[in-house]
């Protein structure tokens, strides 16, 4: 007590001094702390064996810096990096990076033991099926969501494209009429929003209704993947806009929030509308992802727990990423097919003859299903999604017990390590593609070409793909198909850059 009581006395006569004393502890002591971490990191850690610059292997100092500061940058340093390190690169602590194409199907294949990363999936929405990190979870809510998207209900939905693109067509034709140039990226966004809105909730954003392609609200939209990385990083920034008031909270939070919120808001009045009507949309001619979901409900069956209740937030949180997983890559893939086919006009040429032998409807339309058929169409579409990828980097996996094998090292990489593979190393590998940086829909055409799917990864593989991907690829080749046999494009002069290819996990132009 005498010794509490003489320190006591000591502080109180001397503040400055002893706040100055106590904030010098501190840094040594901290700074101690983290030279003794960054020891054991680069020494006793499981992956202390495996090369990488000094910064990766001590800290995630370096993988922040490329990602959150510069924004996505770090998918460009990798290549250099397998370069100089070989094929197997610490880019943090606990994470290596592949470079060896096989080991994809290894890590990502059905039931894979390989779990997703706790750490890159923190964006919120925990109950989608995107973002799930429980494998049994996700299975059950995949078997509650892959009827609505096999092939027979996709081509269901016809009409609705249709529909949504009849009215970007007559936007984009009122431009040309006064001779003013077409934000076309920004058109497709409002038509892929626009579809897949109608398709979960059975109400249209309508955002080809708003002016100038709703340009606001689409730039509000795609603002989420312009701060994914950050929200990934440093996740108190996001805690904080969350603990907000929601009035406070909407003046500064990101695009990826406010589609949180606005789903919440949806989903609360998709349930009172079901209970009431039992369907969301009477002109859909099936039942819509969210009908679906609260179907689920009534199916009982004490023997299959995938039949689980599908509550409120699970609602808020699939619409979510399903609007945003619907609505961006899409509209980006859509845009860089237009955007090469325009490069190349010997390959559209190709396109609008094959195009010219589909039989119309009796609508005029060209069906969904015999544009499906159409090789050369289809050779587009997949060389797009190759040079684009709905994923340009890396799906981070953890590895399981026993390790994972890596044959061109002869080692094994421990498990609870951290890897991943970025889809444009394989993508623009000649091992896997030759002349990688040529856009050529003819290599998928044949024999060769069907080959050649086993390297196409812009939806991923295994049970972990993307579900919607039958959805995307009609979208896509609906718009394509009639948007060329429909207008006379041409690519304003001096734009290029905006067309440059960015890592915001998700594919993003500039």
């Amino acid at each position: 007590m005498v010794l509490i009581y003489e320190l006591q006395q000591k502080v109180l006569q001397n503040p400055k001094e002893t706040a100055l004393g106590l904030a010098a502890a501190f840094i040594v002591v901290y700074t101690a702390s983290w030279v003794i971490i960054a020891i054991h990191r680069i020494t006793f850690h499981p992956l202390a064996r495996f090369p990488g610059p000094f910064l990766c292997r001590i800290s995630y100092i370096y993988q922040i810096y490329y990602e959150a500061y510069l924004n996505g940058r770090m998918l460009e340093r990798l290549p250099d990096l397998h370069k100089k390190y070989g094929p197997v690169v610490r880019i943090n602590p606990n994470e290596v990076h592949l470079s060896d194409p096989e080991l994809y199907h290894v890590i990502y294949r059905q039931s894979s033991p390989f779990l997703k990363d706790p750490y890159a999936y923190k964006l919120g929405a925990p109950n989608s099926l995107s973002m799930s990190l429980d494998p049994v979870k996700h299975r059950r809510r995949k078997e509650i969501l892959n009827p609505c998207f096999s092939k027979r209900r996709v081509f269901m939905l016809q009409h609705i494209m249709y529909e949504e693109m009849d009215k970007v067509f007559a936007s984009v034709s009122a431009l040309a009429e006064k001779g003013e140039p077409v934000p076309i990226q920004d058109a497709y966004y409002c038509y892929t929003s626009d579809v897949i809105s109608r398709y979960l909730f059975g109400k249209s954003l309508a955002l080809i209704e708003l002016p100038n392609f709703a340009k606001d609200r689409v730039d509000q939209l795609r603002s989420f993947t312009s701060s994914i990385w950050v929200s990934i990083h440093i996740s108190l920034i996001r805690n904080l806009v969350l603990s907000m008031p929601r009035s406070v909270a909407n003046v500064v939070a990101s695009g990826w929030m406010k589609i949180l919120w606005f789903c919440e808001t949806v989903a609360a009045e998709a349930i009172k509308e079901h209970e009431i009507h039992g369907k969301l949309e009477k002109d859909l001619g099936q039942e819509t992802i969210f009908d679906r979901m609260l179907n689920s409900n009534a199916r009982k069956d004490e023997t299959n727990e995938k039949y689980r209740t599908v509550g409120f937030q699970d609602l808020a949180d699939e619409g979510a990423s399903l609007l945003v997983a619907g609505t961006e890559t899409t509209a980006t893939t859509i845009a860089y097919a237009t955007y090469y086919l325009l490069l190349h006009p010997d390959k559209r040429r190709k396109l609008l003859e094959e195009i010219a032998t589909v039989e119309r409807d009796d609508n005029g339309r060209l069906p969904l299903s015999k544009l499906d058929a159409l090789p050369y169409l289809n050779g587009v579409i997949k060389e797009t999604l190759r040079y684009t990828n709905g994923v340009p980097g890396r799906l981070t996996r953890v590895v399981p017990t026993g390790g994972l094998f890596v044959p061109q090292i002869n080692s094994y990489i421990p498990e609870g390590s951290v890897v991943g593979i970025s889809h444009n190393l394989i993508h623009f590998n000649p091992k896997t593609f030759e002349d990688p940086h040529e856009f050529k829909p003819e290599r998928w055409l044949g024999e060769k070409g069907k080959e050649l799917d086993h390297w196409l990864l812009a939806f991923s593989k295994g049970s972990r793909d993307c579900i919607g991907k039958t959805l995307a690829v009609a979208e896509i080749q609906v718009m394509i198909a009639n948007l060329f046999t429909t207008f006379d494009l041409e690519l304003l002069v001096g734009h290029e850059e905006d067309m440059e290819i960015l890592d915001r996990v998700i594919v993003h132009s500039r």
